[in-house]
């Protein structure tokens, strides 16, 4: 009998109509705005995964917010070339953290709590760490 750690579930990944609808969803909750500076974003803008695609980051709402800049540009390039204090303010979660309970210092809503119906709430969920 072998022993070894369970398979990690799969990630969720959006494609094609789901994606454009997550995007729109997200882009909506955070008013086309990126999350870290506040500045309207129409063109130029990205989806930041809080716990990364290389941490088992899903494609939901409470994980994504919208950033200006790319990976590497802009605030969404600070988030994750400042990882320490990226991780204070919620933008980046840990691998083992679930980020609908993980509070974010948001640009237009301040610190709030996000859920995967794309809303969100200034009140920790039941299940948050404080």
């Amino acid at each position: 009998m072998t022993i070894g750690y369970p398979k990690p579930a799969r990630r969720h990944v959006a494609t094609g109509a789901d994606l454009r609808a997550l995007n729109d969803l997200v882009d909506a909750r955070d008013q086309q705005r990126c999350i870290r500076c506040g500045e309207v974003i129409w063109e130029g803008g990205s989806r930041h995964h809080r716990r990364l695609r290389s941490r088992g980051g899903d494609d939901v709402a409470s994980n994504l917010v919208l950033a200006c800049g790319s990976g590497t540009t802009g605030c969404h390039g600070w988030m994750h070339a400042n990882i320490v204090e990226a991780t204070k303010l919620g933008y980046l979660v840990s691998s083992w953290a679930d980020p609908r309970f993980v509070a974010i210092e948001h640009g237009v809503h301040g610190l709030v709590y996000l859920a995967d119906d794309g809303t969100f709430t200034t009140t920790a969920p039941e299940g948050a760490v404080a």
